[in-house]
């Protein structure tokens, strides 16, 4: 197989179709997507669980064909730090592709992937939104979480001051921006102009399904209970992979979207995010007052 160097990156933002998008790329013919999807490679002051070798990293891209696009789909590299100069110095012509949504269903679905993922053990949205105070400086984070960044929903789906990053350190002709909204109502307009923006042959049409629907926890305390076990596991020092947590949490879900947030939530999180929306407007010289009048 012929080793491959990534040269473009869908970098975020998480629950935003970044797998969809990723899957139907993937068919194409001219284009390799990592295998595992999100490596996150590049944040390297994020952890959670991401891969730090290089060779293991190029390993993902591993191939018969010769594709003209080859591309890495981690959704934190929007909201780290560091990725975007990792992925400069790594390759100055890279290309990005960034996946926008309304901040609060960001924080609504993304609280469903903590819980799923990242170890969160509440799972009430309200005080988990609450708990960032705390957890900022390190108090009431859950043992099985791997880094408590990804508990701080807020800082999250703060979209406007992570594009200003982006923006500020990349060419615009290599960034392309998608809006969710628009990427589920035209779905094959939009892959049609990602092919565009990859310069790959306009020749191909995939099955467009939802490739990753938000799924909803049927069983809050059994989740508690895993999550801390994980948590016990990791504090003993316990590094052996079992599987048992990951198959709990596959029989734990159901394919139903997130419960609605309560007004008062949801009025708290308009404030919130109200001058982040603002930024992000102006950067994108777009409108977007109707993601603060939900």
């Amino acid at each position: 197989m012929k080793q491959l160097k990534p040269n473009f990156f869908i970098i975020g933002a998480p629950k935003c179709g970044t797998t969809s998008l990723s899957v139907y790329l993937s068919e194409h013919r001219e284009i390799v997507m990592s295998h595992p999807k999100e490596p996150h490679y590049f944040s390297t002051d994020i952890e959670n669980g991401r891969m730090t070798d290089q060779s293991k990293y190029l390993a993902c891209f591993a191939q018969d064909k010769t594709p003209i696009a080859v591309g890495d789909a981690s959704t934190l590299y929007l909201y780290s730090k560091d990725a975007i100069q990792n992925i400069l110095e790594f390759n100055p012509n890279a290309k990005f592709i960034v996946m926008l949504r309304k901040p609060i269903d960001i924080v609504l679905s993304f609280h469903q992937v903590a819980l799923n993922y990242f170890g969160e053990t509440e799972t009430n949205l309200e005080t988990a939104w609450d708990l960032q105070i705390d957890r900022q400086i390190g108090k009431q984070i859950p043992k099985g979480c791997p880094d408590p960044q990804l508990l701080l929903y807020g800082k999250i789906a703060k979209l406007g001051a992570q594009v200003k990053r982006l923006t500020d350190q990349v060419r615009s002709d290599q960034i392309k921006f998608i809006y969710f909204d628009e990427f589920v109502n035209k779905t094959d307009k939009i892959y049609c102009s990602v092919l565009e923006f990859l310069k790959v042959n306009n020749n191909h049409t995939p099955n467009f399904e939802n490739h990753n629907p938000t799924r909803q926890i049927k069983f809050n305390k059994l989740t508690k209970i895993v999550n801390q076990a994980v948590g016990l596991k990791k504090a003993v020092g316990i590094k052996k992979q079992f599987g048992v947590a990951k198959k709990i949490h596959t029989v734990n879900v159901k394919g139903e979207p997130p419960k609605q947030m309560s007004r008062t939530l949801k009025t708290t999180m308009n404030v919130y995010f109200e001058k982040d929306i603002q930024l992000l407007s102006d950067l994108m010289n777009k409108n977007l007052s109707d993601w603060s009048n939900q």
